[in-house]
């Protein structure tokens, strides 16, 4: 894996798991930050796509 999809791979989870944690906890505008962790997941497989059709 490339450099790119492993920084996207890691802001998704991050994103994912403080959406996870603050909707449990009640935090406010959790819903932003799911849609930026499906951004980042999106981005996240296009880059991987992108790196295996390079090879």
């Amino acid at each position: 894996m490339s450099k790119k999809v492993k920084i996207a791979l890691a802001s998704a989870l991050q994103l994912g798991l403080i959406a996870s944690i603050g909707s449990f906890v009640g935090w406010p505008y959790m819903d932003y930050v799911l849609k930026a962790t499906f951004g980042a997941i999106l981005l996240t497989v296009v880059f991987f796509i992108y790196d295996m059709s390079k090879d």
